[in-house]
């Protein structure tokens, strides 16, 4: 079909811990490799904290390297807050930890790379 991407289904997965959650082609659990992941959403739900996520690994940084715990998404207080990235995991496994448990949903999809 002229322009098809990739038809590949969102994986929503709340992240019910507050350490390191590896995925591999949009799945979580065990550690992939780069390029088979794609992060599509994150959802941070209100936290009296603010609740934020750091991807631990997977992006590259300004000097076309691997960055590791720069990349960090933050909560409020008051109301959910909804990050829109299409980001595919081009540096390396992707890997990403939520400051507090069961107050982030990612949505992830295997790139199909």
């Amino acid at each position: 079909m002229a322009g098809f991407v990739n038809l590949t289904p969102n994986i929503p997965t709340i992240l019910g811990v507050n350490t390191a959650v590896n995925f591999k082609a949009g799945v979580p659990g065990t550690a992939g490799a780069a390029n088979d992941c794609i992060v599509d959403t994150v959802i941070i739900l209100k936290n009296a904290g603010p609740a934020t996520l750091t991807f631990n690994s997977g992006f590259r940084d300004h000097t076309n390297t691997q960055d590791t715990t720069h990349y960090v998404l933050t909560g409020s207080t008051a109301q959910d807050t909804v990050y829109s990235l299409g980001l595919l995991n081009s540096a390396g496994p992707l890997q990403m930890t939520a400051s507090a448990a069961n107050a982030v949903i990612v949505l992830t999809r295997g790139s199909g790379l």
